[in-house]
Formats: structure tokens, C-alpha cells, sequence
């Protein structure tokens, strides 16, 4: 199954040309990179924002970057994000990865991926906030041109209070239990956030870089 990377973009009118993509991919095995917990637009106020996060599930450290997320709708339709910079994941750690750019990052996320979200406009500093747009989609990690996890979340969407969490620290997220949003691994963690959190204490974070809650 072969996708396109995103095409290199120009940075400004005036001369300036952003830097084509990186020739790089993380150089895992089918499995090895887990979707493990998914935050979509929130009902209430929120400060957080959205976010995919991933598990390393390997035996060793993985450079992320070069890793493709995508989302692709029941309709046809698909978003993808780039992770253009070097992004480090120990065997057994996450990495929560949403919009924003890098210089502004805020200390929940990981990675900020910046302009590098198809339909961002570098020219007028403009990216697609709204990283999970779909009600319903696959989530897909892909490293080399291969698709490594694919999980779905399903047509009654994302909670609109808290994330779709894969797993616990006991028992970690993997590709074989994250790939029916309504089975396996998956719990809905609407909890209030924990002591160790960064953010602004405003909306439900889930747990961004964290092992997850499920029960």
C-alpha cells in the first residue's frame, strides 16, 4: 500500500523556500508503533487541543522522524501529518504529537507539527487546527512506506469530553487490541487531570505522553 508524502511548501513570498522533506523513516517492524490514544474536539472549554499519540511497542529506541500519521474517513477522505523533525521514543514511551509549531509547543505535546498537516498554508501561517476533523476514521502510522498500525475510532466519534485511551501501564497498548475503537484495549478517560500534568488545568487532557487509564 503506497501513500505521497506531503509536497515541500514555500515558506514566503519574497524569496525564502521552505526545506523539502526529509529522505528519513523510522525503521521499524509492522506493530512496533501503536496507536495509543486519540483526542478529538472537546464540548467544553478547552485549552489542550487535539492530538494522536503513539506507543513504542519494539524492543529499542525509534527516531520518529520521517513517521507518517494519516487519517482516512469512511468517505474517502484523508489527512496527513509529518513528522519532519528528529522526535526520539524509547522501547515502552509515548509520544503525543498535534498541531502547532515547534517554537510554540506546548509542554503536553511531544511534537508540533507545524505546517507539515496537508491543507496548511505556510504563506499565510495558517494549519488546520482541528487535527481529528472526522467523526469517524483509521488512524495510520506509516514509516518507510509501509503502514505499521492502523486503528479505528468509530462512526459515534470521538468523546467530545476527555480521549480515546488505549491500554494501562500494566497492561501497554498493541497492535493486535487497538483495532475496533469499541474492543480490545480502549476505554474513554474522561478523567480529571493527574498531578504530573503540564497543561492550563482547563479541559480533560487524558494523559499526552503518558501510559493511559483504561481500567
Amino acid at each position: 500500500m503506497a501513500f505521497g508524502l506531503l509536497e515541500a511548501a514555500a515558506l514566503c513570498g519574497t524569496g525564502c523556500s521552505r526545506d523539502a522533506l526529509p529522505d528519513y523513516c523510522p525503521v521499524v517492524e509492522i506493530g512496533e508503533l501503536v496507536v495509543s490514544e486519540i483526542r478529538g474536539p472537546q464540548a467544553g472549554a478547552d485549552a489542550y487541543g487535539d492530538f494522536i499519540e503513539v506507543y513504542n511497542a519494539g524492543p529499542q529506541l525509534v527516531n520518529l522522524q520521517g513517521m507518517t500519521l494519516r487519517l482516512v474517513a469512511a468517505n474517502g477522505d484523508e489527512l496527513e501529518f509529518f513528522v519532519r523533525d528528529p522526535l526520539e521514543l524509547a522501547a515502552g514511551a509515548y509520544a503525543a504529537v498535534g498541531p502547532g509549531f515547534q517554537d510554540q509547543r506546548p509542554g503536553w505535546l511531544d511534537y508540533s507539527l507545524g505546517w507539515d498537516i496537508s491543507g496548511g498554508d505556510p504563506e499565510t501561517e495558517v494549519y488546520p487546527r482541528d487535527l481529528l476533523r472526522y467523526d469517524s476514521a483509521f488512524v495510520e502510522i506509516e514509516a518507510c512506506g509501509r503502514v505499521i498500525d492502523r486503528a479505528f475510532y468509530a462512526f459515534e466519534g470521538l468523546p467530545t469530553g476527555g480521549t480515546l485511551a488505549c491500554g494501562n501501564a500494566s497492561t501497554p497498548p498493541s497492535a493486535d487490541a487497538n483495532d475496533l475503537s469499541g474492543e480490545g484495549c480502549w476505554c474513554i478517560d474522561a478523567g480529571e487531570p493527574g498531578p504530573e500534568d503540564e497543561g492550563p488545568g482547563i479541559g480533560l487532557p487524558g494523559t499526552p505522553g503518558g501510559a493511559n487509564r483504561c481500567l
